[in-house]
């Protein structure tokens, strides 16, 4: 059968490929004769640069000549006598000296300052030289100069001024002559040099100016030469540089300088086009290609009919078998079985091949089914996941969804498949509602792992929202390329909740709900450093409840605090909402009112003294009447730190007490004074004085085992006590309020650390072996120390202490205001061995509920329901709720303050693990036990 034309001519074809390589023999003669042409264009274009740089040189000698006939002229006139007579006699010279010199315009004279007393053409306004260059440089250096180019005022022609000095008998310049250059005399000079044809010649001043041009001088002299000529010009001075002119045509151009720096600053050049320079070697060039092409074009006919004989015709029994394979028929075989050439090797190889694809067909169909069961697999655990789990193809179009993916974003999958992910997957951010660029999309830009941001929450089908975090990675082929992405998320809304509340606690006092007393003094020292960019006027309150501890004492804790929520409710609504209120421990209450005038603040104090003066409190039968001390500090700067401020409130507050409570007092610089000598307020420098004179004291009481199955070792807790001048002990509720005010709590705790852990090491040294365990208090000002954590770790390893031998202690307070730095101390010491305990439960208002939150291994109940319980039922009542809660969770239980043996007993019905107090043991100096106790 007769093939057709594009049979024959298939460019995949092994007749085409070896056209081709006949073709590429032909290459190394057509390399061989572009660079012979090459080498001959380079050779004309290194005679044109040497004929054209003697061009120029001898453009440029012609114009220097022209420009020195008028030096060696004005040299001569500068000595005529006539030039330093009257203006009249001048101008009369100088017109016959213009008259006898063709090619000039204008000959005449300038005074120093500039301005031209005679010439040769009456002039029609005063003229002054003195800003022109060329005039500075013949006065200052005494020497012929030449100007750039200008257009003559009187005559309106193109012009070079040229100046010379007239210097007196002393030597010094008392006057420039000057001649005006007609530019038609100095392009004459150019006009008799016989260019090239095409050529362009080019004279410029210094600012780039045509001073003569051929071909059209009349057309392009007083115009700017093109940025790209001038440039070269400039930078090269004397040579050659091949550029593309204004008219498109690209020149070979020569420069050369007019004359030296002392005749003129002038530049030449002339550019002659490369096509022309080039056009013989581009002729011979192609003659020879010519002839090869002819060339070629027999040896590739030859090559068509060769190849087709020899070699296509066992290649097509090849392809045709192949083809029968591909479509399955697995017994098609080509039939070449004679034949040692490779072709006929390479048909006896098919042939095998295919015998072998009969034998895998049944162990491909086993692996299809493997690979079927593997999805499934995979299947099933998507879909079992707890996580919401959605792929995305390499368009970032869904291609699946599980059944949590489903549920929160309100898409099925059979609706979701082949959408962009952007219209499924919604996200927005928690707090500016505004979108949050989509993972799926991040993915596909930075080509990596990427994580969604804080506070993303994801928008519903159904209008629910849902805070969720997420990650998205993208699915890689073999070579590594992205063919889509996989995103994973879940809910989180639980956590964010539970985190924010965290936070919101961290910052409140549980009891009130008002600011406490570390983010009063944190919005306090913001202010304070923001006043040393811009000054305001701020004002702080220090107050102080005048009747709390009757209350307390009287009625208990349970009235003390109903006492502080109501005196709460009454100080809100009296202070503006950009005004912080916060309770500062106790019944001590803070108050900073920015940006407030010192009368204002004054006004808002005198309010909240009076509301509460006028407030009685109501518990029960008991009627109390209730005041407040307040202590009042104004400041507009950044003078006063943070603990002077306080402290200055505190001394302002005491001195409103002294003077018979239920007052406001404004601090002045002496009230600091004044509460020294009372005593009340130097805690500051006592507590200073302690850690110089080693004031401080450790005293030890046992906390006895008074159940069976609570485990055997010695328990002791240790307390802080700190010395005054006579040797009398000062309790830590005197110092403590101080020393956090301060800041030296982080000292003081550290100070304690490292004696107990020296005087414990020494003490199990000497120990038959039983375990001695010491409770040792941590404020929550270490707790927000991020050093602290190392410290004890490191104070562990310098002892070689049991780190079971140390039981730390958290109130109950502290650990919920500080619940992140406090779960991370925990976190950190216990899987070590560290026992930890909760001071002071049930002093808080969420005490139950931040209880399963924290890891401890003792509940210290609060000292002054164990005192109330022998005879107040509801104290009775929420320490048995305690001990039951405690037996659930597997926590130890600690009673203090037990003073009777009425109490002891009751304890023990109840089922208090610990018990601690006067009615068991009192207090002694800690020291290390001799005997191992």
């Amino acid at each position: 059968m007769k093939k057709t034309l594009p049979s024959r001519s298939n460019f995949d074809s092994l007749r085409v490929r070896l056209l081709v390589l006949v073709l590429l023999a032909i290459v190394p003669p057509v390399i061989l004769t572009v660079y012979g042409a090459w080498k001959e264009r380079q050779q004309a274009i290194r005679m044109a640069e040497d004929n054209l740089q003697q061009l120029t040189q001898l453009a440029a000698t012609s114009e220097a000549r022209s420009i020195e006939g008028a030096r060696q002229l004005l040299t001569v006139l500068s000595v005529i006598p006539e030039l330093r007579g009257d203006a009249k006699t001048c101008g009369q010279f100088l017109g016959t000296i213009l008259k006898k010199n063709e090619g000039y315009v204008n000959f005449g004279v300038a005074q120093l300052n500039g301005d031209v007393s005679c010439s040769a053409l009456p002039l029609a306004e005063k003229t002054n030289l003195g800003d022109r260059p060329h005039f500075k440089r013949t006065v200052q250096d005494k020497t012929f100069s030449t100007g750039d180019y200008i257009m003559g005022r009187t005559v309106r022609k193109h012009t070079i001024n040229l100046m010379y000095p007239i210097v007196g008998n002393g030597g010094d310049v008392q006057a420039v002559i000057f001649a005006a250059l007609d530019l038609s005399v100095l392009d004459r000079f150019v006009s008799d040099i016989e260019l090239p044809a095409g050529a362009v010649l080019v004279t410029a001043d210094s600012n780039g100016t045509i001073i003569a041009r051929r071909p059209n001088p009349e057309k392009w002299i007083g115009t700017r030469t093109p940025p790209s000529l001038f440039d070269v010009m400039i930078k090269v001075g004397f040579g050659t540089s091949a550029l593309t002119d204004a008219d498109g045509v690209t020149r070979l151009h020569a420069f050369a300088p007019v004359g030296t720096n002392n005749i003129s600053n002038f530049k030449v050049s002339i550019g002659i086009p490369m096509d022309d320079i080039v056009a013989p070697a581009n002729h011979l060039q192609m003659m020879e290609l010519t002839t090869l092409a002819v060339i070629a074009l027999l040896a590739l006919i030859a090559a068509w009919f060769v190849g087709d004989v020899i070699i296509l015709r066992r290649v097509k029994a090849l392809v045709r078998t192949a083809d029968q394979l591909a479509g399955g028929n697995l017994n098609a075989r080509t039939g070449i079985k004679y034949g040692k050439e490779e072709i006929s090797q390479l048909a006896r190889a098919f042939d095998s091949m295919a015998s072998s694809l009969q034998e895998h067909e049944a162990e491909r169909e086993q692996s299809k089914a493997i690979l079927f069961a593997e999805k499934e697999r995979a299947q099933v655990t998507l879909e079992s996941i707890a996580d919401a789990v959605i792929t995305t193809d390499k368009s970032g179009n869904i291609e699946y969804m599980n059944p949590v993916a489903e549920n929160l974003t309100g898409w099925s999958k059979t609706e979701a498949e082949g959408l962009p992910s952007t219209r499924v997957f919604k996200i927005i951010n928690g707090h500016t509602r505004e979108p949050v660029p989509n993972p799926v999309e991040l993915v596909f830009e930075q080509q990596t792992n990427v994580e969604l941001i804080k506070d993303t929450v994801l928008l519903s089908r159904n209008g629910n929202e849902y805070a969720v975090e997420d990650s998205a990675a993208p699915i890689r082929d073999r070579d590594g390329k992205i063919i889509g992405v996989v995103l994973v998320f879940h809910d989180v809304s639980d956590s964010r909740k539970l985190a924010i509340q965290l936070s919101h606690q961290a910052a409140h006092d549980p009891l009130t709900g008002l600011f406490n007393r570390r983010e009063f003094e944190r919005r306090l020292e913001v202010a304070i450093d923001t006043l040393a960019l811009q000054s305001k006027q701020h004002a702080l309150l220090y107050m102080d409840l005048d009747q709390f501890k009757i209350v307390n004492d009287t009625c208990g804790h349970s009235a003390g605090d109903e006492l502080l929520r109501q005196i709460t409710a009454l100080l809100q609504p009296l202070v503006r909402d950009s005004d912080t209120l916060a309770r500062l421990g106790g019944d001590e209450f803070g108050a900073f009112l920015e940006n407030c005038t010192p009368d204002s603040a004054v006004r808002i104090a005198e309010k909240l003294r009076q509301t509460i003066c006028d407030f009685h409190f109501v518990w029960q039968d008991k009627i109390f009447p209730i005041g407040v001390s307040i202590g009042l500090v104004n400041f507009n700067s950044d003078a006063l730190s943070l603990p002077d401020l306080l402290s200055a409130a505190d001394a302002a507050c005491y001195i409103a007490k002294d003077t018979g409570r239920n007052r406001v007092h404004i601090y002045r610089a002496e009230d600091h004074q004044l509460a020294q000598n009372q005593g009340e307020i130097k805690w500051n420098e006592r507590i200073q004085k302690a850690f110089e004179n080693d004031g401080f004291c450790l005293y030890s009481q046992e906390i006895v085992n008074i159940r069976r199955d609570n485990g055997s070792f010695f328990f002791d807790e240790l307390r802080l006590y700190m010395t005054d001048d006579a040797g009398r002990l000062i309790p830590t509720t005197a110092f403590i309020p101080a020393a956090e005010r301060y800041h030296y709590m982080p000292t003081i705790d550290r100070w304690v650390i490292r004696t107990v852990f020296a005087q414990q090491a020494a003490s199990l040294l000497k120990s038959d072996g039983d375990l001695h365990v010491l409770l040792i208090k941590i404020s929550g000002s270490s707790l927000d120390d991020e050093t602290f954590i190392d410290f004890v770790r490191e104070q562990f390893i310098h002892f070689a202490l049991p780190y079971d031998s140390i039981c730390f202690a958290i109130a109950e307070t502290t650990a919920i205001t500080n619940l992140t730095r406090a779960l991370s101390f925990i976190d950190t010491l216990k899987p070590l061995g560290c026992r930890f305990a909760l001071d002071d439960f049930g002093s808080g208002m969420s005490s139950f509920t931040y209880l399963k939150h924290l890891d401890v291994d003792f509940l210290k109940i609060d000292g002054g329901y164990i005192q109330g319980m022998e005879n107040d039922p509801v104290d009775f009542a929420k320490i048995e709720a305690i001990q039951h809660i405690s037996n659930v969770m597997g926590i130890k239980t600690i009673a203090p303050n037990v003073d009777s043996d009425a109490i002891l007993k009751k304890l023990r019905s109840i089922g208090i693990s610990y018990v601690q107090g006067s009615a068991l043991h009192a207090k002694k100096p800690f020291y290390p036990p001799l005997d191992g106790k």
